[in-house]
């Protein structure tokens, strides 16, 4: 409530209640409140007190989740599962905490509203989901005294005590304490006369300040001692992110995977939570740095391999090699899927570096965790899907798939995988099928992280020492790039839209020169990685191909849009005008414990994020158009499509990638978006573009 009229009313009232009591006037303290909602309001108010909608916001949680299909977003596993039977059942005072990962985040959301139903019908259910409003001030998100204060006013809303004014000022005082001791006291003191209460919590609300809740064990364990067993309170706390939690007599803890399924559908991978990650190993990362991919044979930025920890898993006999298929559809291994907890064998090549903090991690789920909000959820609606996947070409080492661990852990990403290709001089195609190094397999899934339906073309272009050979390189480009032909030999190209090159070195190569202008020609868009060495890099501090101008070259930034130290210079002359970053620091492997960062793993999110808007471009209304469709493929128009999705932080005007400014702008019509995308084509190409499916305004 916003109401300043009304809150300065309130203030009124309550000095005019206060000045009566104080000086006796007679049964003041005694008389009974015209209207029960002041007891929670006055307190509530009080100052620069507010307070927050819940019921709105599990409305609204619910309206999303039902509006999702998908069996993906089922929660029978997490009713199922023996620790939430016993907390439903149980009538002794009990705290569970539900812990999730990145792929069960929707899920854990769906499932706290569903408990809430299912409870309030018996019982006292307070509680406290995500999203707040924004317009609720930052200490909030800071505060556990400030939540406490949230569900004792939940508590005045729904709980019978006496409605005098005596109780009133009292209330007021009490509301007034900023010590967490004096809203443990108040809280029991407001429940004791219920049988039953139980209280549902998200933790996110908490945003950054996520350390607090490592204290909620404690806080709850206090208001159960002070209860007396006079009244059975069942807490459950759910969250994405791990915490070390004691369990004890009074506190248990579970966690949420992915979902246990024996088969997707491509339909099923669309809703796939965004960032497949087991996040209860932050405590066990390898420590692993490899040479990079960008870094150049002997150059003095690279290191010497790390020995593993002693954390990777037994050995696993692989399955005899599969030769790779040709086909436009692969892949039905039907291998339950397992969490993400391999390890690397080989750290040969990869920028394969423990981040120095989990700030990183955390910062690139948020980045992760706002695309499916905004983005996702604004394109992924059933009645608006593309019928024409956007084609991406990965040129990298190739995919791994060819040991049960990896199929269980990359098969839902293997599904959307078209070609598996070998360019390497003298090896078989099913090479591309093996990737020891995992640089090539983290670099893909996270292109299909961020465009839930592209078609991907795996094309192995390093040789087992893991250096990029330009040669591959050059016909991978060419092969990738060429139109389909039935005539020619091997049937023409593959047609791609996008090709992504996490690698790089430090003079130009007129072959892959060459290959890029055929792709250009072809109206395909290039990515590549800048550089991971800073200042000290080599003679050239982009690296080629990123600094070619037929090019769209990639830093790697933090979640936030902080720059990495080991990024090029913001004044480099090279790729001026056509440069962004994206998030690069703090990446999840999606098939081990480690923790990627570099330019390398920015690279696919850019990649990711073109072909977000080319996906855009074929759903109503724009698809009506073939014009657009063909102005998308020209460089001006994409890197002006970029732009519109990116975002300045500082003087040096880098862009940082952030699609939703462009795609799923909160209460933002389709026809408005698709008017943003014409408009920038306007721009370039003239004022009638666009026109066919959208009226000239001017």
């Amino acid at each position: 409530m916003q109401d300043t009229d009304y809150r300065e009313k309130l203030k009124k009232l309550l000095t005019q209640i206060e000045f009566c009591i104080k000086f006796n006037v007679p049964r003041w303290a005694d008389a009974e409140l015209p209207h029960a909602s002041l007891l929670w309001q006055v307190p509530a108010f009080d100052g620069d007190g507010f307070v927050i909608d819940q019921l709105a916001i599990m409305n609204r949680n619910w309206s999303l989740r039902i509006m999702i299909k998908s069996s993906l977003h089922s929660t029978d596993d997490i009713w199922n599962h023996k620790d939430v039977k016993t907390w439903m059942s149980t009538s002794k005072s009990t705290i569970l905490f539900v812990v999730g990962d990145s792929q069960s985040l929707k899920r854990l959301e769906r499932f706290s509203v569903e408990v809430i139903m299912r409870l309030e019908q018996d019982e006292l259910v307070l509680h406290l989901l995500d999203p707040l409003p924004n317009s609720l001030p930052d200490p909030f998100k800071l505060s556990t005294v400030n939540f406490l204060r949230q569900l004792a006013i939940q508590c005045l809303q729904r709980v019978s005590t006496p409605k005098t004014l005596g109780f009133l000022v009292k209330l007021n005082l009490d509301f007034r304490s900023a010590s967490e001791s004096d809203w443990y006291r108040l809280l029991a003191e407001l429940m004791k006369h219920q049988p039953r209460v139980s209280i549902v919590l998200d933790l996110a609300i908490m945003g950054s300040n996520l350390r607090e809740a490592h204290s909620l064990e404690t806080v709850f364990s206090q208001i159960i001692q002070l209860l007396q067993d006079k009244t059975c309170l069942r807490v459950m706390i759910l969250t994405g992110r791990p915490m070390n939690i004691d369990v004890n007599s009074v506190a248990n803890k579970m966690i949420v995977g992915p979902l246990p399924s024996s088969r997707y559908t491509p339909t099923d991978a669309l809703r796939l939570v965004r960032s497949p990650i087991d996040h209860q190993r932050y405590s066990k990362v390898c420590i692993a740095r490899g040479r990079d991919f960008l870094d150049p044979p002997g150059h003095p930025s690279s290191p010497v391999p790390v020995k593993q920890s002693t954390s990777s898993r037994t050995n696993v006999e692989n399955t005899s090699a599969q030769q790779a298929d040709n086909t436009e559809s692969c892949n039905t291994d039907a291998t339950p899927m397992q969490r993400f907890d391999d390890s690397f064998k080989n750290l040969s090549i990869g920028s394969l570096q423990a981040s120095g903090s989990d700030s990183s991690t955390r910062s690139t789920e948020q980045w992760f965790q706002m695309l499916g909000a905004t983005t996702h959820e604004f394109m992924y609606k059933q009645e608006f899907k593309s019928t024409t996947p956007v084609k991406i070409a990965v040129l990298d080492t190739g995919f791994a798939y060819n040991n049960p661990q990896d199929k269980r852990s990359l098969r839902p990403y293997y599904q959307r995988i078209k070609r598996l290709a070998n360019f390497i001089e003298g090896d078989p195609d099913s090479e591309a099928k093996t990737d020891p190094s995992g640089h090539g397999t983290a670099v893909a899934v996270q292109i299909l992280k961020v465009s839930l339906t592209a078609a991907l073309y795996i094309c192995r272009v390093a040789g087992p020492d893991g250096v990029p050979d330009k040669s591959a390189i050059e016909k991978a480009i060419r092969k990738a790039s060429a139109k389909p032909d039935k005539d020619s030999p091997g049937g023409g190209g593959w047609g791609v839209d996008i090709i992504n090159m996490s690698f790089g070195w430090p003079y130009h190569h007129g072959g892959v020169r060459n290959a890029i202008e055929f792709a250009r020609q072809n109206g395909v868009h290039l990515f590549a990685a800048t550089s991971n060495d800073g200042l000290l890099g080599p003679p050239n501090d982009i690296l080629y191909p990123a600094r070619s101008d037929s090019v769209i070259a990639v830093d790697a930034a933090d979640g936030l849009g902080e720059h990495a130290r080991s990024a090029p210079s913001s004044s480099s002359q090279h790729s001026r005008g056509s440069r962004f970053s994206a998030p690069g620091l703090g990446v999840t492997s999606p098939n081990t414990d480690h923790i990627l960062e570099g330019s390398s793993f920015a690279c696919p999110i850019a990649v990711g994020v073109a072909a977000l808007i080319l996906e855009f471009a074929r759903q109503s209304p724009l698809n009506k158009s073939p014009e657009i469709q063909t102005y998308l493929q020209e460089m001006p128009a994409m890197l002006a499509m970029l732009r519109r999705a990116s975002s300045e932080k500082g003087p040096d005007g880098l862009k940082f990638l952030t699609p939703w400014k462009l795609i799923g702008k909160p209460g933002e019509d389709r026809l408005v978006t698709a008017w943003f995308i014409v408009d920038e084509l306007r721009k370039e190409y003239g004022l009638e573009v666009g026109a066919d499916v959208l009226p000239n305004s001017t």
